[in-house]
């Protein structure tokens, strides 16, 4: 199979045989996501980016990565021996629902998880929200990340704008709080077609008057964010830049 690479600036990615090779959403969630400590989980790793945006921004992290597609596995150890921090990054062919915390607690679980879309409009229901547990969704993280993170971690993930209100509700009724969002679209007039979510057991965001796009539960969170890409001329704008610029080799 002919290789597939993607070059950044500080490392280069093979996603030739990945089930999840490179795409927007990996890169954002990567660069969007805080961790205050130093142990990382990267759910669903597909080629291993986001761990690698990982590694380069927390420089005394240690980050480990996991998916079910063993091609996917190997991908990711391969661009993981080759990047600059083969010492701090680890892939494992694992479940999630594997992962029994024994080893320790996380600081950050990052994820861009696949959706499926039968039965997210009705998550409050026990089987649906079971159906989803039990597949890699943003319910499945929601469920089992509760017994994975530290007492001040954070669950991050990317998600389709239109499930964003849901999501969130079932977060909520599972005992965390919305502790940041961002709202993405492609320029300005355009739909906000995706939303990055930060949840956390122990921080929930504030809420006033104010109104956010996409969302009737994240309407009126106050620190609530929006990105636009790109400026009319298609070129990044400086806030796309700024989340980035360490990264993309365009920047």
């Amino acid at each position: 199979m002919k290789e597939r690479l993607f070059r950044f600036k500080r490392f280069e990615v093979n996603h030739s045989r990945s089930a999840m090779p490179i795409g927007v959403d990996g890169v954002l969630i990567g660069c969007w996501a805080e961790c205050e400590g130093r142990r990382i989980l990267d759910v669903g790793t597909g080629c291993g980016v986001i761990a690698l945006i990982m590694a380069q921004r927390y420089e005394e992290s240690f980050i480990e990565a996991i998916d079910i597609h063993l091609p996917s596995v190997e991908e990711a150890k391969g661009n993981f021996e080759n990047s600059p921090w083969s010492d701090r990054l680890v892939c494992r062919h694992e479940s999630f629902e594997d992962i029994d915390g024994s080893k320790g607690k996380y600081d950050l679980i990052v994820s861009n998880p696949p959706y499926y879309d039968s039965g997210v409009g009705m998550l409050e229901t026990p089987r649906l929200a079971a159906r989803h547990v039990g597949l890699l969704s943003p319910a499945s993280l929601i469920v089992h990340s509760r017994s994975l993170l530290s007492q001040t971690g954070r669950l991050a993930m990317i998600i389709p704008a239109d499930i964003g209100d849901k999501i969130i509700a079932y977060a909520e009724s599972q005992g965390y709080g919305l502790s940041r969002a961002c709202c993405v679209r492609d320029h300005d007039g355009a739909e906000f077609k995706r939303i990055m979510i930060e949840l956390s057991l122990s921080r929930h965001m504030e809420k006033d008057d104010a109104c956010f796009p996409g969302s009737d539960i994240m309407g009126g969170r106050a620190d609530a964010e929006k990105l636009t890409m790109f400026e009319a001329d298609k070129s990044p704008t400086d806030k796309y830049r700024r989340l980035c610029g360490e990264f993309y080799l365009k920047f």
